[in-house]
């Protein structure tokens, strides 16, 4: 492990997590938070420190995402188990569903107003929040003088969903993502490409996007939140949900007058 080392509380560990655990689990290894997963195994950060672990032949065929939590061998880099999840976020590469955020507390949905966003493309994003059981929050990154008039129109027919609209670029003006970036807070980036989302992963990232370092990690801000950016993610999906029955969940559902309707398509475009 290296001198790089955060407490519990720091990585975002919560009671719930502890009460998946026995005495047994505690004596055979310590928790960690995975940061990064590669082909041969994993990045984690924990109290001792970065580190990297070998997979378990046990637990070869076992799916892993940043922001999991697992139990480290003591003695060795080792996997003994992997905590079970309070969130998860997945996405579908080769037919095949995998996990791309796991544990995390809010989901930061970049879009467009103006340019490249669809209602049912909003609708996909806010399901899946809804589904995975953490708080959506639409981002808009344009830079476009009209923007904020957009995002207000947009506000209008998303009554209680947060719309934020920010320069990517102005540390000045990230500071209004301050309330879901609290120390131990884990957020995950959502968006289609071009809208905004590398931009947004690099302004929170801050000075550490300007020494480099790996962009599939998940790593810290300023304030102690945790981001997890998944650009690469392109094909999102809900493994039990659809749009229509998670937006019933909803004060004032997006699909329930003509003329929210109609707004939705005027702002965003057709689907």
């Amino acid at each position: 492990m290296s001198f790089q080392s955060f407490s519990l509380h720091q990585l975002g560990w919560r009671f719930n997590h502890a009460q998946h655990l026995t005495l047994a689990d505690f004596e055979a290894g310590y928790p960690a938070r995975v940061i990064a997963v590669h082909r041969s195994g994993l990045s984690v950060l924990s109290s001792r420190g970065r580190g990297s672990l070998q997979w378990p032949h046990h637990l070869v065929d076992t799916d892993v995402a940043m922001g999991d939590w697992v139990m480290v061998e003591h003695d060795a880099c080792r996997v003994v188990r992997v905590i079970e999840r309070q969130s998860l976020i997945t996405c579908v590469a080769s037919h095949r569903r995998q996990p791309i955020a796991a544990n995390i507390d809010t989901l930061f949905i970049v879009a467009s107003c103006i340019d490249d966003f669809h209602s049912m493309r909003l609708k996909r994003y806010l399901a899946l929040a809804m589904e995975a059981g953490v708080e959506p929050v639409v981002v808009n990154c344009d830079l476009n003088p009209d923007a904020h008039d957009h995002v207000a129109r947009v506000r209008n027919v998303l009554p209680g969903m947060d719309v934020v609209s920010v320069n990517a670029t102005d540390a000045a003006s990230l500071t209004q993502l301050a309330p879901w970036l609290g120390a131990g807070q884990a957020v995950a980036i959502v968006g289609s490409s071009g809208v905004g989302n590398s931009t947004l992963a690099h302004g929170l990232r801050g000075e550490a996007a300007i020494r480099g370092g790996h962009a599939r990690e998940m790593f810290p801000t300023a304030s102690g939140a945790w981001i997890i950016d998944t650009t690469d993610a392109h094909e999102l999906r809900m493994v039990n949900a659809e749009p229509a029955e998670i937006f019933g969940e909803f004060p004032a559902t997006l699909d329930s007058r003509a003329s929210d309707d109609a707004l939705m398509s005027a702002v965003f475009g057709d689907s």
